[in-house]
């Protein structure tokens, strides 16, 4: 099975990079392609909990369901959230997330046959 990485790396309302990468990570999973979502920099601002998207859409939740789940969780990175003074219990609880250091982020784009960044 391919596997394709989804690198977020933009802050989610400034740009349409994390629709466009919600959007490449629906088409690859109705492919039956293995998806990870890694959210990197100011990418992680797109997890953080109380906000209110519904104002542009729906939650991040909802739009994730099904495509990161407890078995495939989101990746965040720990650095990334400790520059910008969140930390894994400010993030939303309906999306399933591990928290992993750069040298797990490494590994998996290299073990990845696609990378897509936003």
């Amino acid at each position: 099975m391919r596997r394709i990485l989804l690198w977020v790396r933009h802050p989610p309302f400034s740009t349409n990079h994390l629709a466009e990468a919600i959007r490449v990570a629906a088409m690859a999973s109705a492919l039956e392609l293995e998806v990870t979502f890694a959210f990197v920099e100011d990418g992680v601002w797109a997890l953080a909990a109380g906000q209110s998207p519904h104002r542009l859409g729906p939650p991040i939740g909802s739009v994730l369901r099904g495509i990161v789940t407890e078995a495939s969780p989101a990746l965040v990175d720990g650095a990334s959230l400790a520059a910008r003074g969140l930390t894994a219990a400010r993030l939303v609880p309906d999306v399933p997330v591990r928290v992993v250091d750069a040298e797990e982020l490494a590994d998996r784009l290299v073990a990845s046959d696609s990378v897509v960044t936003q």
